[in-house]
Parts: C-alpha cells; sequence; structure tokens
C-alpha cells in the first residue's frame, strides 16, 4: 500500500491539537456515534497514531489525513495533545493515504468512496484508474465500476449510499440511460428482489424497447463522456513538455483535432435530440 514503509520507519510525536488541520482531507461525510470510540480512548489511551504532513501556509501547522475519528473523539475528551506520524509527502499521495486509510477501514458508503475516486481521477486529474487501483490495492475494473455510479440519477445514488442499493447492482443500472425506465427497474428491484441474472434479464428488455435513434443518442452521451476523459489524461500528457517549442506546438495540435471531434459530438447529440422532440418519441 501506499507509502506505508516510510509512514512505519516514523516515529510518532506529541503535536498540540489546536496545530491540526482536520478539513483539509476529509473524504467522509457521517463519522458516526464517537462516544463509545472516545471511551476507549479515555480507558486505553490513542493506541494508534494519527497521520499528518506539515503544511506550508495557513494557521495550523500540520494537515489530518488519516485518522479523522480518532481525532474528534481526542478532542471530545478535551485532550491538548495527541500522538501523530509526521510523513513528508506531495498533496497527491497526501490525498491517497486519506483514501487508502478509508477504504481499509471500510468508513466509507459507496458514493463516498466513488466520489474520492472520481475527485483523484477526473477533479484533480492526478492519474488514471489503473495507477489508482494500484495505489489503494484495488482493481482499475472495481475503480470504474465505482466512478461509474456517480452518473445514476441522484435518487438512485442516495438509494447506494444509504445501502438499499448494493453497489453490483447499480453498476448494472448505468448500462440504461434512460432515467424513466430505470426508475421502473428499481422499483421492480424494490418489489421482487430479482438475482443478477433476473436483473440483466430485465435491463435487457427495458433497453430493447427503445427507438434506433433513442438507442443511438445514448452511445453518442456516452461518446461524448469518453472524449472528455480522453481530453483530460491528454492534457496530462502534454504538460510533460517542458516550454512552448515545436514540439509542444505538435502535440497541442493534436488536441485541437480532439477538442473539434467533442464538439463535433455535442452538435450532433443536439441535432438528434431535436430530431426526437419534432417526432414526439421519448428522450
Amino acid at each position: 500500500m501506499l507509502k506505508q514503509v516510510e509512514i512505519g520507519l516514523n516515529e510518532s510525536v506529541e503535536l498540540n491539537v489546536s496545530e491540526i488541520d482536520a478539513e483539509s482531507f476529509v473524504i467522509r461525510s457521517d463519522f458516526g456515534n464517537l462516544e463509545e470510540l472516545a471511551d476507549s480512548i479515555n480507558s486505553l489511551g490513542l493506541i494508534e497514531p494519527l497521520i499528518v504532513r506539515e503544511r506550508q501556509y495557513g494557521e495550523r501547522m500540520y494537515q489530518l489525513l488519516a485518522g479523522h475519528r480518532r481525532f474528534r473523539a481526542c478532542k471530545m475528551l478535551g485532550m491538548k495533545k495527541v500522538k501523530a506520524i509526521v510523513v513528508n509527502v506531495t498533496e497527491k499521495d497526501a490525498y491517497l493515504i486519506a483514501i487508502s486509510e478509508n477504504v481499509q477501514r471500510k468508513s466509507l458508503n459507496p458514493l463516498e468512496e466513488a466520489m474520492a475516486y472520481a475527485n483523484y481521477v477526473h477533479k484533480k486529474g492526478w492519474g488514471g484508474l489503473s495507477e489508482l487501483a494500484k495505489n489503494i490495492g484495488k482493481s482499475p475494473t472495481y475503480i470504474h465500476m465505482m466512478i461509474g455510479m456517480l452518473d445514476l440519477p441522484s435518487e438512485i445514488q442516495e438509494m447506494v449510499a444509504e445501502g438499499k442499493l448494493k453497489p453490483f447492482v447499480a453498476a448494472e443500472l448505468t448500462r440504461v440511460k434512460d432515467e424513466e425506465q430505470m426508475q421502473e427497474i428499481v422499483n421492480k428491484i424494490r418489489e421482487n428482489r430479482p438475482s443478477m441474472r433476473q436483473l440483466r434479464s430485465i435491463i435487457k428488455e427495458q433497453r430493447m424497447l427503445q427507438t434506433p435513434k433513442e438507442t443511438y443518442l445514448r452511445v453518442v452521451d456516452e461518446m461524448i463522456i469518453s472524449t472528455r476523459s480522453c481530453l483530460i489524461n491528454y492534457d496530462m500528457s502534454v504538460n510533460k513538455l517542458e516550454g512552448k517549442d515545436e514540439y509542444y506546438n505538435r502535440a497541442i495540435s493534436f488536441r485541437y483535432r480532439l477538442h473539434q471531434l467533442l464538439d463535433e459530438l455535442i452538435n450532433e447529440r443536439a441535432s438528434v435530440r431535436n430530431e426526437l422532440e419534432l417526432s414526439g418519441d421519448n428522450v
């Protein structure tokens, strides 16, 4: 796992609670009931140190990377000092440590986990699915499945977050692009609790109800998403070229073609959608 060797070699130190910023690398939104954890720390002390890194700016000297529940429990107890391991890592590796901590402890709900992965890959642009998967001990297929859940309607995302729908079921639902059809399938899941084989059959039946033009529109949507993702990864590669010399300009010319393709796909989507509206078909 990322940085485990380096972290293991560092000795813990005593830090003032007031010196630690606990908000910079928060991945989870619900920390649960902290009273039992606080009672344990009160009785046995903080057995497992927090993991922090020194910050270069701001009022507080350290950023908390791992141990957010333990930190909050210590504050509940009114502790002035806590044991912590200080690591010297980049913001990217700091975020990976935060993800790894939460994944290992299974402290994230599926939606929080998916958002953490998407933030690393797409928003921050720190690396692809394979790199992230390798660093946190998951498969690229698993990472792709989790990120795919973020394309689902908010109501269904909430069901996944609350444990009413399993992530692997949600992954099957991402194949259905029509929200009304998706809601029908979710209703059937609630009523009948089908097996995975039965669920795939239901999804196939719903997708067959689409007209060829509707199916084409869904495919264009997927192509737009793929092209945008490609642009992000392309920019990361181009940035490795130093200066704006001949080779940089040549690389940028290819990017222009990719951006042109994206514009054409967006225009194609608008055209097909307009045709569907004029024909009175459902979109």
